[in-house]
């Protein structure tokens, strides 16, 4: 049985996990996807990626496609055989729920602008001693949370930890507990964004949540509202927000996901065709919010024991869907 890995992130999860595999499951690693071979993707049992594309060439003999990711949108599922199986991986709720919490703080405390004061220009202005305007806390603040997954629930948690109020809206029906006050559904998030003063989106990208955020709804929040996405970028209206963030009509954004990401031609493309990082009022990272030593371990974890399990024909861990 063989196991090919495709892609710089599988070739190093490869690297991470081949004291873990069965010494009878062949591996081969395809670091960059251009040097793969019609024969590497002929005789692969499994593929190890986050993407596979239709002009790959072809993996007839292929039964699990292991994302070494969350999301699966870069397989692309037409160019696969029937029946095999795709399963993704998990790990990163933890980093990302701490990143959710650390920008809130952040915002709340005007972290930034005040350090960034006190280091440049010795400012005292923030502070008692010049009896400055006092900064934020997210003590009794209201969160929203869109998309009560694992990310989602770990948010929650750590918020209510910290003495906020939390919501949430939900595609399918969910309980409270955790720390969450009352779950929405989805079609009732108009509802909840007026309520919040944080707004989280936590949800994958589908049919149903392509520009979720649009510009009526960003009109309907707070215009002290803060934003964050670590979701998908495509789940907010790229020029709503940027409008919003120009004009007003919220306060300020955290944004680690992205509607454009670099290409080979292109390494340090700008993650939007607006100037985002020309704006004071936005954080904003290169979706790294989950990419911890920590999440690395589990998720490679993860992988590991879904291969062991294929190559002994046991139940698969985190299966997405069967094609």
């Amino acid at each position: 049985m063989k196991a090919l890995f495709v892609g710089n992130v599988a070739a190093d999860t490869a690297a991470g996990i081949r004291d873990e595999l069965p010494a009878e499951l062949q591996v081969e690693i395809v670091a960059d996807p251009k040097q793969l071979r019609a024969e590497s993707a002929a005789t692969a049992d499994i593929l190890v990626t986050n993407i596979w594309r239709a002009d790959y060439p072809p993996a007839p003999s292929a039964r699990l496609v292991q994302s070494v990711a969350t999301g699966i949108e870069w397989i692309e599922q037409d160019a696969l055989p029937r029946g095999v199986a795709i399963c993704n991986a998990y790990g990163h709720e933890t980093a990302i729920a701490e990143y959710v919490l650390m920008v809130m703080l952040v915002w709340s405390h005007r972290f930034r602008e005040i350090e960034a004061g006190f280091r440049e220009d010795s400012s005292w202005a923030p502070s008692w001693v010049h009896s400055g305007a006092p900064h934020g806390e997210i003590r009794g603040s209201t969160l929203g949370i869109v998309g009560l997954g694992r990310v989602g629930r770990e948010v929650a948690r750590r918020a209510a930890v910290f003495g906020s109020r939390v919501l949430a809206a939900n595609r399918s029906p969910r309980e409270p507990g955790d720390g969450v006050e009352r779950v929405y559904p989805l079609t009732a998030l108009d509802e909840m964004l007026p309520l919040c003063d944080t707004v989280a989106i936590c949800a994958a990208h589908g049919p149903e949540t392509e520009r979720l955020i649009d510009a009526r709804r960003l009109g309907s929040m707070k215009r002290s509202a803060f934003l964050v996405n670590i979701a998908r970028g495509a789940i907010v209206d790229e020029d709503a927000l940027y409008a919003a963030l120009c004009d007003g009509t919220i306060g300020g954004a955290a944004i680690d996901v992205w509607w454009q990401y670099p290409t080979a031609a292109e390494p340090q493309r700008r993650g939007s065709v607006h100037p985002f990082h020309e704006l004071p009022n936005v954080i904003m990272t290169p979706h790294c919010s989950g990419w911890t030593a920590g999440m690395v371990r589990r998720r490679w974890d993860e992988v590991a024991e879904n291969l062991r399990r294929f190559t002994r024909g046991e139940k698969l861990i985190n299966l997405v869907t069967t094609i």
